[in-house]
């Protein structure tokens, strides 16, 4: 409109890179639904060349900088398998997708029950920083 300042895009994506950031996020967290997986799948739209390399593209989010910022982990877990063809066309089945979210739920289910054994089972050691690994 006349007299508004019109924001331009930064970037080869058309927007900004906090706006990419924020879609390319959300996108990442959506991966966490199994549902979600299953109509990709069933659309065809995992089969397509274009969103298998934007998945590859997406693993950024497994580094520690990024990851902090997702609310929803198994998404990154998602990520991982959805590099495998095997995965992506077994999700076209809803038997697939009944046993991933069945796996999920259960997972949620006993994740507090089975940190708790965990942590108890483990030896006693004292706290100390985290090692820095040496640079390469």
């Amino acid at each position: 409109m006349p007299g508004e300042a019109a924001a331009a895009p930064h970037g080869p994506a058309g927007c900004s890179d906090a706006r990419r950031f924020e879609l390319e996020l959300e996108f990442v967290q959506c991966l966490a639904s199994p549902d979600y997986l299953n109509w990709l799948a069933q659309s065809g739209t995992l089969n397509n060349p274009a969103l298998v390399n934007f998945l590859d593209y997406l693993q950024y989010w497994l580094r520690p900088e990024y990851s902090t910022y997702i609310i929803y982990p198994h998404c990154l877990f998602f990520l991982e398998l959805l590099q495998s063809e095997e995965f992506r066309k077994a999700l076209a089945s809803t038997a697939v997708k009944d046993l991933v979210h069945s796996q999920q739920f259960f997972f949620w289910q006993h994740y507090r029950a089975n940190r708790s054994a965990a942590a108890a089972a483990a030896p006693a050691t004292p706290h100390s920083a985290p090692s820095v690994p040496p640079q390469q």
